[in-house]
């Protein structure tokens, strides 16, 4: 096995998480497709300290060439645009606009989304392209925040079932947790003098998988008093209201785990993730907006994103009425206990490492992805002994000598995660979310499992090198590939 197949536990992660957002997007109710704290509240930063060194993520490494001179200059989102976000998102993103060729080849995810849209404009231009001629300005990153929705609530509909209950019962259960939903904003740039309402076109039926109702003359436009947005869609998947904040779009997604999306109850929860701001509150000290994808990640809250997601799951697996209603407490029992590995992988009991914050450049024929970390006090002594001098290790030498290196540093990896079967297991059954949480901070926790994994032949690739440091309480990785 390549190493470079690895690294979705650990820099990849980056695709997975963003593709989460496409996941949840693209999942339907009935489907069955899929089964860290901060300690201050300052405002986030989306740019690297100008204490990091030089192979931060922006930043090109040495010997490598220049990015082309085509590609337009990026431009920091502000601070205002930061805190339009929602607080307590699971996943925090960026994505350069300009490079969405490049982007497709880690976020796959992507070229489904972009060509629903382009057939929904019945347009045949790539997909820069296309939002160019929507208004989207490519010097500005997309920015985003997926918020998951509340597990201990969400529970309560996977336990009834579980518990036999049928019929109408369940029904109540089940509409009384109509604020059980995945929230997704969006902020899409636009260029002076562009329409929002043109910008909208390639997305909407995308999201909501229905048409837009303008506002103000809407009757779904009511709800929202002085701040009505330009338009609300609601579909079979999820409501979607979009405002024009100055020129730029704000598109809030609400995806309900038991109703459908077009139910008058998940209305009422747009209205209110409309007064959800601030952004990051704290997190993300290095999380930078300037490569082709940027993601920071919260392992705790993804714990509690892919669990929810799982509960959604199969509480519309089960109520379609297939199953035998003799085997349906079972199989929710056994959907239950698989669904909260997510929250066991993402709470390990001697935590290492959080605040996972990730990001791709591609520099020339070279791509360059770059993770870092915060430290805690069971790893910070012995990585920054390890690593305060940075190592680095090609192919199979990184297998070789760097993992077990960082092994040695990180120490002990908890209980539980001491034993390779029972997390490769809980790994499994967690599902897609299983490789964000991983990437947020607890694949060191996981670095027994891929030395094990190696062990069973890494393979070499001389174009893949991965360099790894202590940087101020943090642990930075970059890895280079040749495209």
């Amino acid at each position: 096995m390549p190493l470079r197949e690895l690294l979705p536990i650990v820099l990849l992660g980056a695709g997975i998480a963003f593709g989460a957002g496409s996941a949840a997007c693209a999942a339907r109710p009935g489907s069955t497709d899929a089964s860290s704290s901060s300690t201050a509240a300052a405002p986030a930063r989306l740019s690297v300290p100008a204490s990091a060194p030089a192979a931060a993520p922006g930043q090109a490494a040495a010997g490598d060439p220049a990015p082309g001179a085509a590609a337009p200059e990026p431009l920091p989102p502000s601070a205002e645009q930061i805190a339009d976000l929602p607080p307590g998102a699971a996943i925090y993103f960026s994505l350069r606009n300009s490079d969405l060729d490049v982007a497709v080849q880690y976020l796959p995810e992507l070229v489904e989304v972009l060509g629903e849209a382009n057939r929904a404009l019945g347009s045949q231009d790539p997909p820069d392209v296309m939002l160019a001629k929507a208004g989207v300005d490519p010097r500005r990153p997309i920015l985003g925040a997926l918020v998951p929705a509340p597990e201990k609530s969400a529970r309560a509909v996977v336990d009834a079932v579980a518990k036999g209950t049928t019929g109408k019962a369940l029904e109540k259960i089940v509409r009384s947790h109509a604020p059980d939903a995945m929230r997704l904003r969006i902020l899409v740039p636009l260029t002076g003098g562009a329409d929002p309402r043109r910008a909208l076109a390639p997305v909407i039926d995308v999201l909501a998988g229905a048409p837009l109702d303008a506002c103000p003359g809407a009757a779904r436009c009511a709800g929202f008093g002085a701040r009505a947005p330009l338009g609300v869609a609601q579909g079979r998947l999820a409501a979607v209201a979009a405002y024009a904040d100055g020129t730029d779009l704000r598109l809030d997604v609400v995806m309900p785990l038991f109703l459908p999306g077009a139910d008058p109850a998940v209305l009422k929860e747009l209205v209110a993730f409309g007064e959800e701001q601030g952004g990051p509150e704290g997190r993300c000290s290095r999380f930078d907006a300037s490569p082709v994808v940027s993601v920071c990640l919260d392992a705790e809250r993804l714990g509690e994103l892919g669990v929810t997601f799982g509960y959604g799951q199969i509480a519309g697996a089960l109520a379609q009425g297939s199953v035998d209603p003799k085997l349906v407490p079972a199989i929710a029992v056994q959907g239950l206990a698989e669904a909260r590995q997510n929250l066991w992988l993402a709470a390990p009991a001697r935590r290492l490492a959080s605040d996972g914050t990730l990001g791709v450049t591609v520099q020339g024929k070279r791509s360059r992805l770059v993770g870092s970390w915060a430290l805690t006090d069971a790893s910070r002594a012995g990585v920054e002994r390890a690593f305060a001098a940075e190592r680095c290790a090609a192919g199979d030498a990184a297998a070789k000598e760097l993992l077990p290196a960082l092994r040695a540093a990180f120490g002990d990896p908890g209980k539980g995660f001491d034993d390779p079967k029972k997390a490769v297991t809980a790994f499994k059954e967690a599902g897609w979310a299983a490789y964000a949480i991983a990437a947020a901070g607890t694949w060191p926790n996981l670095l027994g499992v891929i030395a094990n994994a190696l062990d069973r032949g890494p393979g070499a690739d001389p174009d893949y090198q991965v360099c790894a440091r202590y940087d101020d309480g943090r642990l930075v990785l970059a890895a280079q590939i040749r495209r």
